[in-house]
């Protein structure tokens, strides 16, 4: 009898243990900050930090997230609206289609958060692999954007999810499709092997529905494979790890592509 007790209680020992490592894993990010990566926050638009109606709607959301890029994404701007304590940490955005109610459930709101009208703010130090010219690219549903030491460099989403208050525009035409969208290419930026940027990294969900975002890295002189006459690019990521399977092409990691974040 003894014996039959202790398994069951290593069983549920065990069963605990898969549940917690489960609960601190999500498409985006850790809860567990133990690694350094992009800290994450999410905010609920439609509510305050008092947990009262905000007022912000459908339509006025995109001007929103205009507000916050065009305030030098100045966080006060986010933190009027319910701000969730418990960041998560991630090394990559690459977030395949998804029901958008699985943002509030990584966070561990989704009793508290309605799945639309979100955005997750993430943040954080990145160190460039080798010298050279970068951009990021990509594409969310509904929306996401970049900022690389204090200027935004990449604006995409959505058609109706773009934020009629910001004015940043692709120098480039789209290139691969992906979702119910195209890779837009951002702006390039000149770093030095080792040296740290400061990059901030903005997704955002609007009706609800399925959310998306994916965000690759080119380098500037460097092959890439090729479809349909576009390059293939890599997940922009900070870890050696695999990218997670995805519903859209990408190159896998490489040495060249493979960030560092600060600790």
């Amino acid at each position: 009898m003894k014996r039959i007790t202790l398994i069951l209680a290593l069983i549920g020992l065990l069963f605990a243990q898969a549940m917690l490592y489960a609960a601190r894993e999500s498409i985006f990010g850790e809860s567990d900050g133990t690694s350094a990566a992009l800290i994450g926050i999410l905010y609920d638009l439609k509510q305050t930090q008092q947990g009262e109606a905000s007022g912000v709607t459908e339509e006025s959301y995109p001007e929103v997230l205009g507000e916050f890029i065009n305030a030098d994404w100045d966080e006060g701007v986010l933190n009027q609206y319910f701000r969730v304590s418990r960041p998560v940490y991630a090394t990559r955005i690459f977030i395949r289609t998804i029901s958008a109610d699985q943002a509030p459930k990584a966070f561990g709101v989704s009793e508290v958060v309605a799945p639309k009208l979100w955005a997750v703010h993430y943040k954080g130090q990145v160190v460039a692999p080798m010298d050279g010219v970068y951009r990021l690219a990509g594409f969310a549903d509904d929306f996401l954007a970049a900022r690389v030491n204090g200027k935004t460099v990449l604006v995409t989403g959505r058609f109706d999810c773009i934020p009629p208050n910001v004015t940043w525009e692709s120098s480039d035409p789209e290139g691969l499709p992906i979702g119910n969208g195209a890779t837009v290419y951002g702006d390039w930026f000149s770093v030095k092997a080792g040296e740290a940027i400061d990059l901030d990294v903005l997704v955002g969900e609007r009706p609800g529905g399925i959310f998306s975002a994916w965000l690759y890295i080119q380098r500037k002189g460097e092959s890439y494979p090729q479809r349909d006459g576009f390059p293939v690019l890599p997940v922009f990521q900070m870890s050696e790890g695999k990218a997670p399977a995805s519903d859209v092409p990408f190159s896998p990691a490489r040495e060249s592509s493979v960030w560092k974040t600060l600790q």
